[in-house]
């Protein structure tokens, strides 16, 4: 069971969650600040979306492609990474799925501000 909690470790880079929340070691003052964080990465994320939606004049595509992207995050955040996380006790399973649902935005964020770069 312990290999599976730090399989899921592993999986997912923690600098995004590090950079973001000072690491008390109690979960539950965490939590919130993962929250927060996930929060500011969620607007980041369709403040860029719009950004790119409407200067496209591939709407359609760009629309299907985030759709397909954000169902992707949640399947692996949601799914494979909550299924591992659920060995650990109490709240630690929150917060690795949160991280996950955190890094795997900000990586989006990113690359679609590449998009608006070229």
């Amino acid at each position: 069971m312990k290999k599976n909690i730090y399989l899921a470790f592993l999986l997912l880079p923690l600098n995004s969650y590090a950079e973001a929340c000072v690491d008390n070691g109690n979960v539950c003052d965490d939590l919130p600040c993962a929250n927060h964080t996930h929060d500011k990465e969620k607007v980041d994320l369709n403040v860029i979306y719009q950004r790119i939606y409407t200067s496209t004049q591939y709407k359609n595509e760009f629309e299907q492609s985030q759709k397909a992207w954000l169902a992707y995050r949640d399947k692996q955040c949601n799914g494979y990474i909550a299924s591992e996380a659920s060995q650990s006790q109490g709240a630690g399973s929150d917060m690795i799925t949160k991280d996950c649902l955190v890094t795997l935005t900000k990586q989006r964020v990113d690359y679609l501000k590449t998009l608006v770069e070229k």
